[in-house]
C-alpha cells in the first residue's frame, strides 16, 4: 500500500510537510524517493511559469527587461494570491498536503504552522541547505538545461532568498521540534567562499540594465540594506555556521524514513 494510501485512511490526522531551502537545494530530489502518489503538492512555480508563458514574458527571468521585470512582479504577485486560496481551500477541505516552497519567512512560515495546527493537522518541515554557489549555479543553468520550459531567477533574488533562508534553520529547527529533518546538499571543497569571487562570477553578468535611476534617499537606502544583506551573507558563508547545520542533517535515506513515519 502507498503512503498516500495510507494516510487517506487516517481520520481527523491531516499532514502538512513545509520544504525549506533555498532555489536549487534539491528538495524534490529528496521528495522523488518517497512513492507519495496523489499526496498534494501546492508550489506557487506551478502557477506562475504557466502565468508568464501565457502573457508571452520571459522565463529567463535572470537576463530580463525593466519591461519585463515589471510584468514578472505582476505575475508573481497574482500567483501568490491564487496560491493562497489554494491553500486556504485545501485546509478548509482537511486535506493533506505538501507546500513546496522555500520558506524564506521565518514569520509566514511560523503563522502557518500556527494555522495549521489549530485546524487539526500535524505538521512537519523537511529543510535542505545547499551552499550559495551551488544555489546560484542550479538557478543559473536551469533555464537552458530545461530548454527553455522552466525559469532561472534573477541571482539577486537567488543570493537573499539563501541568506533568509539559512538564518532560519535554528529558528526552524526549535520552532518544529522532533517534526524537522535537515538534509545537505553541498559542492565539496571546491565551492567559492569569498562573497566577492561569487558576486563576479554569478551577479555581475546579470546586472540589471536600463533601469529607472533613483533618488539620492533611493539610492543611499538601497546601499545600506544591500551592504547590511552582504554581511550577513558573509557570516553565512563561515565554515562555523556551515558546520551546525551539516553537523545536525542526515542523508537523504534517513530524512525520507522521518518523513514516512511522519506520514504512516
Amino acid at each position: 500500500m502507498k503512503l498516500y494510501d495510507i494516510l487517506k485512511e487516517i481520520q481527523g490526522s491531516p499532514k502538512a510537510i513545509i520544504l525549506a531551502g533555498a532555489p536549487g537545494a534539491g528538495k524534490g530530489y529528496i521528495l522523488r524517493g518517497l512513492d507519495l502518489g496523489g499526496l498534494k503538492t501546492l508550489n506557487v512555480d506551478d502557477i506562475y511559469v504557466p502565468m508568464l508563458k501565457k502573457a508571452n514574458i520571459t522565463l529567463d527571468l535572470k537576463n530580463a527587461t525593466p519591461e519585463e521585470r515589471s510584468a514578472q512582479a505582476k505575475a508573481i504577485a497574482a500567483a501568490n494570491k491564487e496560491l493562497k486560496a489554494d491553500l486556504d481551500t485545501t485546509i478548509g477541505k482537511k486535506e493533506s498536503f505538501i507546500l513546496d516552497g522555500t520558506a524564506a519567512s521565518y514569520n509566514k512560515a511560523s503563522q502557518l504552522k500556527k494555522e495549521l495546527e489549530e485546524a487539526g493537522y500535524e505538521v512537519f518541515m523537511l529543510y535542505v541547505y545547499t551552499d550559495l554557489e551551488r544555489s546560484l549555479k542550479q538557478n543559473q543553468d536551469r533555464f537552458e538545461k530545461s530548454g527553455g520550459e522552466d525559469r532561472s531567477l534573477a541571482p539577486g533574488i537567488v543570493m537573499k532568498t539563501w541568506k533568509d533562508v539559512t538564518k532560519n534553520f535554528t529558528p526552524y529547527k526549535e520552532l518544529f521540534g522532533n517534526n524537522f529533518v535537515s538534509v545537505a546538499n553541498t559542492l565539496g571543497d571546491e565551492k567559492l567562499t569569498n562573497l566577492e569571487d561569487i558576486m563576479v562570477k554569478y551577479l555581475e553578468p546579470f546586472t540589471p540594465k536600463n533601469t529607472k535611476p533613483k533618488t539620492p534617499k533611493e539610492q543611499a537606502k538601497s546601499d545600506a540594506r544591500k551592504a547590511k544583506d552582504r554581511e550577513e551573507i558573509k557570516k553565512f558563508l563561515s565554515d562555523e555556521v556551515v558546520k551546525d547545520i551539516v553537523n545536525s542533517s542526515v542523508s537523504k535515506e534517513e530524512a525520507q524514513s522521518k518523513l514516512k513515519a511522519f506520514l504512516s
